[in-house]
């Protein structure tokens, strides 16, 4: 029962994680130590449909209830819907640094880094540097949407395509569609339905279709990747999370200026949970999976 209450804790970060621009999803279920086993369970939902749907379950439930419950929340703390940057931006940023940061340690530890040598290094700096590349892209104005056939068709390749930036960690699926121009439009669609605006359905059916086909597609990916060449995947994944806190840092550095002696305090605390949290989940599902 704790373990399925943590499953569902863990999902709603990943949950919250891709209302953010910058953070993946895929980087906090790394994370968290749990990125492995989530790929693994989507791979095999067909041949071993009960054990796979039990495992992703919980997870499903929190990654919802992140997206759903807290997409108003986050948006408020980032000040999406306002000109003025909050003060509460910064310190909503250090604390996913930190969640980043955290379940680094655990998961270095599961994998023989050398085992890649020169081609894992060239690995890791390209996708470093592949992260840290798209915060200095330009988006463009935000694209307005209605509920049209042709929208509808539109939304299910963008879901695709955020799919596989949701389990590729590292990379954003939020920043990806803030630089196609339609971050605003899913975010609002998702505040609608919440509000009791069900015509909202019209553009996140399609989009959530093209989800799970994306996810679908792209777990089967990962899986063979990580089945047959673990230490290069590794490489470049870590180079992918490790930029993630660059790329969150140069996406925000309008907030180093207006912040006070108050607000780094804060800051440097939320990160300091965020790591906390990271590192304790990260160690206690590998705790659990030696138990199992």
């Amino acid at each position: 029962m704790m373990k399925w209450f943590l499953d569902v804790l863990r999902g709603v970060v990943i949950g919250v994680s891709n209302i953010i621009p910058g953070v993946s999803g895929g980087t906090m279920a790394v994370s968290m130590g749990i990125y492995d086993r989530v790929i693994y369970a989507v791979n095999n939902l067909r041949g071993q449909f009960r054990k796979s749907f039990r495992e992703l379950l919980p997870i499903i439930i929190g990654v919802l209830i992140g997206l759903f419950a807290f997409a108003a929340l986050i948006g408020t703390l980032l000040g999406t819907k306002s000109d003025e940057i909050p003060l509460t931006r910064l310190p909503t940023n250090f604390a996913f640094i930190g969640l980043i940061l955290g379940g680094l340690p655990a998961i270095y530890k599961r994998f023989n880094m050398r085992d890649a040598r020169f081609p894992g290094l060239i690995l890791f700096l390209l996708f470093l540097a592949l992260v840290v590349v798209l915060p200095l892209l330009n988006p463009p104005e935000a694209r307005t949407v209605d509920h049209s056939v042709g929208t509808a068709l539109l939304m299910i390749p963008l879901g695709a395509l955020a799919s596989a930036t949701m389990v590729i960690p590292g990379v954003s699926g939020s920043m990806i569609l803030m630089l196609l121009g339609y971050y605003n439009a899913v975010i609002n669609a998702m505040n609608d339905l919440r509000g009791g605006d069900w015509s909202s359905l019209a553009i996140l059916l399609p989009y959530a279709f093209g989800l799970l086909v994306g996810i679908v597609f792209i777990a089967k990916l990962m899986n063979y990747l990580l089945q047959k060449h673990a230490a290069l995947t590794f490489c470049a994944i870590f180079g992918l999370v490790i930029g993630s806190p660059v790329a969150l840092l140069m996406q925000n550095r309008e907030c180093f200026t207006l912040a006070n002696t108050g607000n780094w305090i804060v800051s440097i605390a939320c990160l300091a949970v965020g790591f906390a949290i990271a590192w304790f989940m990260s160690t206690l599902d590998k705790k659990q999976t030696k138990t199992d």
